[in-house]
């Protein structure tokens, strides 16, 4: 399956749901070497899920009337440690534990 088809599938229909107000999340679980990071980052020719989302959110903002913020984050959980994939890897504080 494509990063296209998985992103019409499986994203697309989050990125319009954010626009209704609903928050959203995309996340890649899974073996190292199982395809994540071409998955969600994609390569020059083959964008991935976060290309394909970001063209779709600036195109909707850009057909609206409406003024809009965004706001992206984006981190990894490795070996229970959050880092801030924005920020040089820095380590990240966790605020919610699995008890709440």
């Amino acid at each position: 399956m494509s990063n296209e088809a998985i992103y019409l599938d499986a994203v697309q229909p989050l990125v319009y749901a954010a626009f209704e107000k609903t928050k959203v999340t995309c996340f890649a679980y899974g073996q190292t070497g199982s395809g994540k990071t071409f998955t969600m980052m994609g390569e020059a020719e083959t964008p991935g899920l976060y290309a394909h989302a970001a063209n779709e959110i600036f195109s909707i903002i850009s057909r609206s009337s409406t003024p809009f913020s965004v706001h992206v984050s984006f981190y990894e959980i490795y070996c229970g440690k959050l880092l801030d994939l924005l920020n040089d890897r820095a380590q990240l504080s966790l605020r919610e534990d699995g008890k709440n």
